[in-house]
């Protein structure tokens, strides 16, 4: 009998772990295994998305879509009831936070992350995914309570297109996406939402060469960040949105504009990113092309070594520091420690 406990606590590691590929197959393993078991619909499903986005961020996409199907079968006549938070584990009875329904947990299975939004399209099924996702969304009955489930439903289903090349589609998504977070009845919650919304532009706007119009949406998307942040909105309504910014300027080579973003992510955090590697080496790499300050990029580096169990020497070598990427001091701060 394998326990609920012991399957959270995996989950939690392949959270911090999701490209160890020895430790994915042995976690859909134990799924494949916990689902064998008379379980409830709220197990059972939580069991089934989280299997098959194990198997999609393996490189398994044939059989995570092959899970997806099992699922849907599955579904009618069955009452599943996760929470709204990540990581959506089931709600426990009587719960009074945020929980999704059948037709939430739906869509949200569909657009859990990149890697299974885009598993249908690596076995030459894209066609059949935006279908699936047209009819989840369809299905599901708007209200202020999923708004942001389905922004981000629609960004995760643009990432899809975008990874197919049919960026005719792509481009409908912005539209919708801006329109639904009209709906949201919080005017904070609403402008994080839109700040959201033209990161996924940039990313359109990236994928399309289009230089112009990367340097109008990141010009945007940071008036609003000056704006939301001089009304006080919350560190953590803003941490999403910054840490977006920040990636999608250091990946357009903006580390000017990338450096004051992380500065205020850094600060907003009590002078923590957390445990994301990346931020940390985003962060150093801002600092070293802008500023070449050694001490402090040297202790960036560090950050990211320490909070992050994958070894990020790899991610490390980028064009940022292509100067230095070969020097022991750096090498040393960014290695696993021994």
């Amino acid at each position: 009998m394998i326990h609920a406990a012991t399957v959270r606590e995996q989950f939690q590691r392949f959270s911090r772990q999701s490209d160890d590929q020895s430790r994915l197959a042995e976690y859909a393993d134990l799924l494949r295994r916990y689902l064998s078991q008379p379980l409830s619909d709220s197990e059972t499903a939580w069991s089934y998305q989280t299997l098959a986005n194990v198997l999609a961020c393996s490189e398994h996409a044939a059989e995570a879509v092959d899970v997806h199907q099992a699922f849907e079968h599955w579904l009618p006549g069955h009452s599943p009831r996760l929470s709204a938070k990540f990581p959506r584990f089931p709600a426990p009875e009587g719960s009074l936070e945020p929980t999704m329904g059948p037709d939430e947990i739906r869509l949200a299975f569909l657009t859990q992350s990149v890697q299974f939004a885009t598993a249908y399209g690596a076995v030459g099924r894209y066609a059949d995914y935006v279908a699936k996702f047209e009819d989840a969304l369809g299905r599901l009955t708007p209200a202020n309570e999923n708004v942001e489930l389905r922004v981000c439903a629609v960004g995760l289903s643009l990432d899809a297109s975008l990874v197919a090349g049919d960026f005719e589609r792509a481009e409908r998504c912005p539209p919708l996406m801006h329109a639904i977070a009209d709906g949201e009845r919080n005017p904070d919650s609403a402008a994080r939402l839109h700040g959201l919304i033209l990161t996924w532009e940039i990313q359109l706007a990236r994928a399309r060469n289009d230089a112009a119009r990367i340097l109008a949406k990141c010009q945007e998307a940071l008036s609003l960040l000056d704006r939301l942040e001089k009304q006080g909105s919350s560190a953590r309504a803003l941490a999403g949105f910054r840490h977006n910014l920040a990636h999608h300027l250091t990946q357009s080579g903006r580390y000017d504009l990338s450096l004051p973003v992380l500065d205020a992510k850094l600060a907003a955090g009590g002078g923590s990113h957390g445990d994301h590697g990346y931020a940390w080496l985003m962060h150093a790499a801002a600092v070293w092309t802008v500023t070449r300050d050694r001490p402090r990029t040297l202790a960036l580096l560090r950050e990211a070594r320490d909070h992050d169990p994958r070894d990020l020497t790899n991610d490390f070598r980028t064009s940022a520091f292509e100067d230095v990427q070969d020097e022991p001091e750096f090498l040393q701060a960014i290695s696993p420690s021994s």
